[in-house]
């Protein structure tokens, strides 16, 4: 019997007003890493980030990548459902602009398949403004009435590490102070 490949999205929300200077290298460099470890990048941009004839514009160009348009309106959960509903895939990874992803794909992907029953798995998060923890990054958008962005009760599942991990490097900390917290710590 054939199985069905579970699909892994990337989502990104872009924050605040755009510093195109600072951030489009970094962003560029981001949309590249995203589309090699996800069947597809979604960016929610709540400002000009993606300036036409910038790197990261380019990164945009990708097939994988697709870019919305939106806005903040001063609340992360409407702007991160708003990116949400804009996925395809079976799980979302939702990431900040200037984190790096280490994920051994296909091993990630035969867990989330065997994940039938479960709406998030929280993942490691290296953060050098709140420490390491764990934080609901990964959250399934395909389940029987499933709400990708509701908080989860209880307590969820973590991906292994050696399967995932999210990084914030301390250089791309002073140019995205506003996004900080945007995710809640498991």
């Amino acid at each position: 019997m054939a199985t069905t490949r579970t699909t892994l999205a990337a989502c990104l929300v872009l924050q605040g007003a755009a510093d195109t200077g600072a951030l489009a290298p970094a962003l560029a460099q981001d949309l590249r890493e995203l589309a090699d470890v996800a069947d597809e990048v979604v960016v929610y941009d709540t400002a000009d980030h993606l300036a036409p004839g910038s790197a990261a514009f380019a990164a945009t160009l990708h097939p994988a990548v697709t870019v919305v348009s939106g806005a903040w309106a001063v609340d992360r959960d409407r702007a991160q459902q708003a990116a949400l509903a804009h996925v395809g895939a079976d799980w979302a990874l939702c990431v900040l602009a200037g984190e790096r992803v280490t994920a051994a794909a296909q091993e990630l992907r035969d867990l989330l398949q065997r994940a039938t029953d479960v709406p998030a798995m929280s993942v490691r998060v290296d953060d050098v403004v709140r420490g390491t923890h764990r934080s609901a990054r990964l959250l399934r958008t395909t389940a029987p009435g499933a709400d990708p962005g509701a908080a989860a009760c209880g307590e969820l599942p973590e991906v292994p590490s050696a399967l995932l991990t999210v990084r914030q490097p301390v250089a791309t900390t002073a140019r995205l102070p506003r996004q900080r917290g945007v995710f809640d710590r498991v």
